[in-house]
């Protein structure tokens, strides 16, 4: 006759035991976990950001028409989203949408001219503003305290820094961009 086998397992008392640290080191890893998931987000945005003024340059100089980089259709700014558009008026086209999709985004635009949530390239690749003149921006975004600001000169050079990383990246409510 075989003995009876006896089944071996967790306790109530050692499983809740378990719980309660892994809950605790959960509790402690939170913060840490939340800061990278925004620096994340803001640095992909940033590289799109970056990514979709290089490309509406380059479409502008290649094709010699007009591009302008503006808000998404119906939204007040660039924290939704932002569109690329050949040429003015109304009957135009985007050629490239891009949406972030991260709800905590903001992304203020300080540039030379006026406030305005648009960014124009001439045939020639230059930034220009309403008034004609060269125009530069500065993009900060920003998400739950994680920065990162996209610079674009007059002639079209795009930079990338990160505000109290980078020496020469100011803070965002620092001076007009150059």
């Amino acid at each position: 006759m075989r003995p009876a086998s006896r089944c071996t397992g967790l306790s109530l008392a050692e499983l809740l035991a378990c719980l309660a640290i892994l809950s605790v080191l959960v509790a402690t890893a939170w913060p840490s976990f939340s800061e990278l998931l925004a620096r994340q987000a803001v640095e992909q945005a940033a590289d799109r950001l970056a990514a979709s003024l290089a490309l509406g340059r380059s479409t502008a100089m290649a094709r010699r028409i007009e591009v302008m980089l503006q808000p998404l259709d119906g939204q007040p700014g660039l924290d939704r989203g932002w569109q690329l558009v050949a040429g003015t008026g109304p009957g135009t086209t985007p050629l490239a949408v891009v949406e972030p999709g991260t709800p905590c985004l903001r992304v203020a635009l300080r540039q030379t001219g006026r406030e305005s949530h648009t960014v124009r390239f001439t045939a020639v690749g230059y930034s220009r503003s309403e008034q004609g003149g060269f125009q530069a921006a500065t993009f900060a975004l920003s998400c739950r305290g994680a920065q990162r600001q996209v610079r674009l000169g007059a002639q079209g050079r795009i930079r990338l820094c990160t505000p109290g990383r980078d020496s020469d990246c100011d803070a965002a409510d620092g001076p007009e961009p150059p």
